[in-house]
């Protein structure tokens, strides 16, 4: 699986495409998507991060993470940090 790491601020909020550590999966009360394997669009409020995540969706593949994120933020992506990397390796 690729490492990758999305992120857009809509608003109060920060939407995020990631693999999620099997505790962060757990915390989120993630039940019924299968488990904790896979790439996760999520998101959390800016004004109070420590309260965790809320997993909006999981996708089937990097392609599909991909294209969830990019539906979610849509003609928002201006306000993307760029934060994209795969395998570890910054990707423009």
């Amino acid at each position: 699986m690729d490492d990758i790491y999305l992120e857009a601020i809509i608003g109060d909020r920060t939407i995020c495409v990631s693999p999620l550590a099997r505790k962060s999966y757990a915390a989120a009360g993630g039940k019924g998507l299968g488990g904790d394997y896979g790439y996760f669009v999520y998101e959390y409020h800016n004004a109070s991060p420590n309260f965790g995540i809320e997993i909006i969706a999981k996708a089937a593949s990097l392609g599909a993470a991909e294209r969830l994120f990019d539906l979610i933020v849509g003609n928002r992506r201006t306000s993307w940090n760029g934060n994209l990397t795969i395998n570890g390796e910054f990707a423009p």
